[in-house]
């Protein structure tokens, strides 16, 4: 019995198997069924639209750049498309390495355009550089002789300068004399001026002090005077009361005084 259950249990299985089978099958149909933008496509429209030879100019050829890196992004979007879809096939391998086949055969045409236009822009760019050397080489001579030139101007300048800088130090110098000239003459008649004024003012001293005597010695004459005055007045007076006294004894009797008393 049991050897016989073990027997019949992968026949239970089978249709498990087959129904599975269907169902991968059915889903490749289905994934095949779906609608596939090329990966070669986006390639194709760069390649016709700019043929190689007709990158010659720096305007298509930067535009030819930008299309390409739209191309590139085109052909990675639509490879990303194509390796979804080979995951619902049965046979998956096989279905990713022909996407990843369209894939490099797509970047490989779109290689050319790339290299084409970058290299042309590199030798445009070279180009345009050895022009403005040899621009630059061709204008050095008369640049050598402009700076010459210039330098010769400027020194002749410069030796202006200093000229006009001596006059001037000298025009300063003699203003400077001239001034200090003025200035001595200045300085005397402030001298003389204040040695005048110091004279008038010991003549006033001098006029003050003259004055401040007379007038002491006339007071002393005044005080001298008046003392003899009142001299003469008292020396009249006396003699006055001494002739009258005189006057006076000469008229009254003479009296004698009586003889005095024995102790």
């Amino acid at each position: 019995m049991e050897f016989a259950s073990l027997n019949l249990a992968p026949r239970r299985l089978l249709p498990a198997l087959a129904a599975a089978l269907l169902a991968l099958s059915a889903g490749a149909r289905a994934a095949d069924a779906v609608p596939l933008k090329s990966v070669a496509e986006p390639a194709a429209e760069l390649t016709a639209r700019y043929p190689l030879e007709s990158l010659t100019t720096v305007d298509i050829a930067n535009k030819a750049l930008t299309d390409v890196a739209d191309a590139k992004a085109e052909v990675a979007a639509r490879d990303l498309e194509q390796r979804r879809v080979c995951y619902a096939k049965f046979f998956v391998n096989h279905c990713l390495d022909a996407a990843k086949e369209q894939r490099r055969l797509a970047l490989k045409a779109i290689r050319p355009v790339d290299i084409t236009a970058n290299a042309f822009l590199r030798k445009d760019r070279a180009d345009e550089r050895d022009k403005s050397l040899a621009a630059n080489e061709a204008q050095r001579p008369a640049e050598e002789t402009q700076k010459a030139q210039d330098q010769k101007e400027k020194e002749l300048s410069n030796a202006d300068k200093v000229k006009q800088g001596a006059a001037k130090e000298k025009e300063v110098a003699a203003n400077t004399r001239k001034h200090l000239g003025e200035g001595d003459k200045r300085v005397a008649d402030h001298n003389a001026r204040v040695l005048k004024a110091q004279q008038d003012d010991a003549v006033k001293k001098s006029q003050e002090a003259a004055n401040v005597a007379a007038f002491q010695k006339k007071a002393q004459d005044s005080a001298a005077r008046q003392r003899e005055v009142a001299a003469n007045k008292a020396a009249k007076a006396k003699d006055l009361a001494a002739k009258k006294a005189a006057e006076a004894g000469a008229a009254a009797p003479v009296v004698t005084p009586p003889p005095a008393s024995a102790p």
